[in-house]
């Protein structure tokens, strides 16, 4: 069954990817009906956000900060062929965040899809595949309840870290949100990892282009097997949120003086992981330690 790896791989989407602002992360309609566009925001910055007059850009009380954390798998939406191929080459990609106060500094995530009330999204897709099934890609429309709350990195190392200023009314905002969201809820589409760490971050004032809608074609072949997407058009477009989307749009605004680039800070610091017990990529035993919610 390698010939639907890279279908089944696809389903990691509630833990998304891809990388930079560049041409993988976007691709015109095609002949086949495959197109990704990311999607746009209104407006960056909320009317009341806390904006020095003379740049435009965050400021904060001293020793409050929100640091977004991005893990990329570069996945490449070029073309249909190319985004299977690169879910083969990566599964997953994270994103969490960081918390900082003069007095504490909370780094937490969400984690989920572990498979123990209904199948993983990988798992339900391939067998629908096997079965013939009409729509397998509906799968990626079921809502999951295994979701739980992560302490620390779950040992992984991010691609990048991005730090705001913020103030301690912000600060109390999202504290306040993290500590009374309902985590059990996992959906591809509406409730990962990136749009926890995102609706925290419009607490601070601050909207991020972090969604990518995709048109998949009825059916593709991958490695000379013809494959059957959907036979419904209801599940034709596929819009959610992605880690790689969110880090190509941080780097712009570091680029652009919004925020800075502090990944080199995180990487050097206690906080990071041992490259050798890095398990953000492997799927491998972390994913035990990391529903736990046991901080490494």
């Amino acid at each position: 069954m390698r010939s639907l790896a890279g279908l089944v791989l696809l389903v990691a989407l509630g833990t998304a990817g891809c990388c930079r602002l560049e041409p993988r992360l976007y691709a015109p309609l095609q002949a086949n009906g495959w197109s990704a566009q990311p999607v746009g925001i209104e407006c960056r910055f909320a009317p009341d956000a806390d904006l020095d007059p003379a740049t435009h850009t965050p400021v904060g009380d001293e020793g409050y900060y929100l640091y977004i954390l991005t893990r990329s798998a570069a996945w490449d939406y070029r073309d249909i062929g190319s985004y299977f191929l690169s879910h083969l080459r990566q599964q997953w990609g994270h994103c969490w965040l960081i918390l900082e106060s003069p007095e504490k500094r909370l780094e937490c995530g969400v984690n989920g899809n572990f498979g123990r009330e209904r199948p993983k999204y990988g798992d339900a897709l391939i067998k629908k595949l096997r079965a013939g099934d009409p729509n397998p890609i509906s799968y990626l429309w079921v809502t999951m309840t295994d979701g739980k709350i992560e302490l620390g990195n779950g040992n992984r190392t991010p691609t990048f870290v991005w730090r705001m200023p913020i103030t301690k009314r912000r600060h109390d905002l999202i504290d306040g949100y993290l500590t009374q969201r309902n985590n059990e809820q996992i959906d591809v589409r509406t409730s990962n990892c990136v749009d926890m760490v995102t609706e925290a971050a419009g607490r601070a004032g601050i909207n991020f282009i972090h969604r990518i809608r995709i048109a998949f074609p009825p059916e593709t072949k991958i490695l000379w097997t013809k494959l059957r997407i959907w036979t419904d058009s209801e599940y034709r477009i596929l819009e959610y949120s992605t880690p790689d989307m969110l880090e190509a749009d941080l780097r712009q605004l570091a680029r652009f003086g919004i925020g800075s680039d502090r990944t080199e800070w995180y990487l050097a610091s206690p906080l990071a992981v041992p490259k050798s017990k890095d398990g953000a990529m492997t799927g491998g035993k972390s994913g035990e330690r990391d529903e736990a919610g046991r901080q490494p």
